[in-house]
């Protein structure tokens, strides 16, 4: 870094008593005021810090720039807090000592620490800005408790002295440490890098306004490492480890979303082949019952037709069999000529083969007159009826005939 002459300001007033900052304000701003001593006599051997206050009595300076750290970390301990902060005086003294600074070599830079309403108005301020800036000293502004209300004045003030983004404003809510702040804030890194200019504010999360590095008392949380080098490997390990830990999370956190995401498309495509194999085997399921039903149906006008055609065909193997039965009935009745035997009726075609079947057996044992059988009265008989006698009523097979005795002489015929 380069040589630089500091003067800080330190606010004294009686706001400093509020706790909104642990412990007080005022002791918050003690632990800054070390931070940054610290810093600004470490970054170069030749840098020198000077120390004085705004309220009270009046604006004194406790310690004129120097290189002594041990006597710049004391002078704090003596001040007492009262009365009003007059930060436009303040200002100007520190401009007076900057003037009369012992190394005239290097930039020269104020650090005011502003925890009580600012009662110069902005005019005022804006022309202490001027001056400064015309004088070459930058100016850095570290705004506590009375945030709201000093931050227009305040805002005004940096612009006006800022001249190639070397002024910023550093604004710390209530219930952070100004110290844990400050050690990422260009005010320690001294404004180069990192800034968007003047005017810059800290975040509520406590960092800074920009980072002027990855150098300095930043990497090693604000502890020296030369002075307690084991400490400060300590948490930069930790801080490295913590980052490790961070990031292998983040990296999971988006794995596990990137497989959700897969799954979801995974099922979703499913569901679309599932449906479309579903309307896909219900088309063919409804084609395949159409064409069922249709070969269902013309086997069943198949079988109907072939059951009828079954049925006329028995049907006229009955009526042959009645129409035989009927002829050889006729024939029968015929051959008995003027009998008075009926014929008889046979319904049955079982009965009219079993009938048939006798009369083949009677013709074959048939008696006298050729095959003709006859009656004791000698008259011949040829199927049922006796031929030449008027008598039917023979006994089949025998040649008795009851015919009257009358009728015994008649001829054979």
């Amino acid at each position: 870094m380069p040589l630089e002459t500091t003067i800080i300001c330190v606010d004294n007033s009686e706001w400093t008593r509020n706790g909104d900052y642990i412990p007080t304000r005022f002791e918050a701003q003690h632990d800054a005021v070390n931070l940054v001593t610290g810093a600004k006599t470490q970054q170069n051997p030749e840098s020198t810090v000077g120390v004085l206050t705004m309220a009270g009595r009046g604006v004194e300076l406790l310690v004129s720039p120097t290189d002594d750290i041990g006597k710049l970390l004391s002078c704090l301990h003596s001040v007492r807090m009262g009365g009003r902060v007059d930060m436009a005086g303040a200002v100007q003294v520190a401009q007076l000592a900057l003037k009369h600074r012992r190394n005239k070599n290097g930039s020269q830079r104020v650090v005011v620490f502003v925890c009580s309403p600012v009662e110069a108005d902005a005019k005022t301020l804006v022309k202490v800005g001027k001056q400064l800036k015309k004088n070459g000293i930058a100016v850095d502004v570290v705004s506590l408790g009375e945030i709201e209300e000093n931050q227009e004045k305040l805002q005004e003030f940096v612009e006006a002295t800022n001249s190639n983004s070397n002024s910023h404003l550093v604004s710390i809510p209530a219930g952070f440490l100004p110290s844990d702040v400050l050690v990422t804030s260009p005010i320690i890194h001294g404004g180069e890098e990192g800034s968007e200019g003047a005017g810059m504010g800290a975040g509520a999360g406590g960092g800074g306004a920009g980072f002027g590095g990855t150098s300095g008392l930043g990497d090693f949380g604000g502890v020296d490492a030369q002075s307690d080098p084991a400490l400060a490997m300590a948490l930069r390990v930790s801080y490295e480890e913590e980052r490790a830990r961070q990031e292998a999370a983040a990296k999971a956190a988006a794995a596990t979303e990137g497989e959700n995401e897969g799954e979801a498309k995974g099922m979703a495509m499913e569901t679309e082949a599932g449906a479309s194999s579903s309307g896909t085997a219900a088309a063919a399921a409804a084609s395949m019952g159409g064409e069922v039903d249709e070969e269902e149906e013309a086997l069943l006008k198949q079988a109907l037709a072939m059951s009828m055609a079954d049925s006329g065909s028995s049907s006229s193997l009955e009526n042959k069999g009645k129409t035989a039965a009927s002829g050889t009935g006729s024939g029968e009745t015929a051959g008995a000529g003027q009998g008075e035997g009926a014929p008889m009726d046979m319904e049955d075609e079982d009965a009219a083969y079993q009938l048939a079947l006798k009369m083949s057996m009677e013709e074959e044992g048939g008696g006298a007159g050729g095959g003709i059988y006859g009656c004791d009265h000698g008259h011949g008989s040829r199927g049922r009826s006796i031929v030449g006698c008027p008598r039917s009523a023979h006994i089949r097979g025998s040649g008795v005939c009851d015919e009257p005795a009358g009728l015994v002489g008649r001829s054979r015929s």
